[in-house]
């Protein structure tokens, strides 16, 4: 952000403080700071989404922000050069939820990209693992990102869960977190959250069939009770269902190998999603192949799901006990320190 766009903002906050009736100085000076802290196109977001809730408090009118519009479209004319660029603006951000993110999305993408490079240079390719969500249809197009990734999402055979556990508890960069006192049917069993960041790479679990096809598995404890029963509901993929989904094919981000989902399973499953999801499969739609698209959808009915079964020798339980051990290990060296 150059002088001319800070002095811009600074005139923005004290005009709409001063017909809002903001007179707190405290208030006046952090808003200025965080604005202008901000990489240009985050400020312009955030200005625009404090207009729309001033408004929506009755605090300030249409015409106060349509007599300033040309001084908001000259923080960035190259993007935007009228009205009704800023609505559009406006209506995608709420659209995607984004009116108030952890972090703004130009930092959110510099840290989503660095967290995936480092989690491939842990990786390797000493895993059979492979990444899924939308960030994988930017990556995969080479299209810039846009909206906000909270985390990273990959399938990983549960075989090798412990030797990743292992891997990450030696790494200073990673810490391997468990869900599965909180975790109903759905959702991660554990997830690795990237140097103390809300940023986290969310793992689905797999088996690995004879016939190399794939069943993902959820697993979840009776009343969240980590040493009680565990249950796992199984999702069976046909042999076909998994040639078309999980794709053996090793790309490359910054000099570093991953493997992803097919681009076709990842529009599959967001085409009729939720509006972020649509958002994500309207951008890889013209690099998707349509026909594996629509086998997609016709083989899923070979597909087959067994639930609520009752499990005594998983994993998961040997990874809990693992944790619990660890964390008495930590007690205990706490309580010495402490004497």
């Amino acid at each position: 952000m150059n002088e001319t766009q800070k002095q811009i903002i600074i005139q923005l906050v004290y005009t709409y403080a001063q017909k809002a009736n903001i007179d707190n100085p405290d208030e006046i000076i952090h808003t200025i700071h965080r604005l202008c802290s901000m990489d240009i196109n985050d400020s312009i977001d955030a200005i625009l989404v404090s207009l729309d809730e001033l408004l929506s408090r009755g605090l300030i009118v249409q015409e106060d922000i349509f007599s300033n519009v040309d001084s908001i479209i000259s923080l960035n004319p190259k993007k935007y050069t009228s009205v009704n660029d800023l609505i559009k603006r406006l209506n995608w951000i709420k659209e995607m939820n984004l009116e108030h993110p952890s972090m703004p999305l130009t930092e959110n993408h510099q840290l989503i990209i660095e967290a995936f490079d480092k989690f491939n240079e842990l990786l390797g390719e000493n895993f059979d693992c492979y990444y899924t969500g939308g960030l994988m249809g930017y990556l995969a197009t080479g299209h810039q990102l846009e909206r906000y990734h909270s985390d990273l999402d990959l399938f990983i055979n549960e075989k090798q869960l412990i030797a990743l556990k292992q891997l990450v508890d030696a790494n200073p960069d990673f810490d391997f977190i468990s869900n599965m006192a909180q975790k109903e049917v759905n959702g991660h069993e554990y997830h690795i959250v990237y140097q103390g960041t809300p940023i986290s790479i969310g793992l689905f679990l797999f088996e690995r069939q004879p016939d190399n096809s794939i069943t993902t598995k959820e697993y979840y404890f009776e009343n969240h009770n980590v040493n009680g029963k565990l249950f796992v509901d199984e999702h069976h993929f046909s042999k076909e269902y998994t040639e078309m989904s999980f794709a053996n094919q090793v790309r490359e981000h910054n000099g570093l190998p991953y493997k992803m989902m097919s681009l076709e399973s990842i529009y599959n499953s967001k085409k009729n999603s939720r509006p972020k999801d649509r958002y994500d499969a309207q951008i890889i739609k013209d690099n998707v192949d349509m026909l594996i698209d629509y086998k997609l959808d016709i083989e899923r009915k070979n597909n087959f799901d067994i639930t609520c079964k009752s499990t005594t020798q998983s994993v998961i339980q040997t990874i809990e006990q693992l944790m619990q051990e660890q964390q008495s290990i930590s007690h205990q060296e706490i309580s010495t320190n402490k004497k």
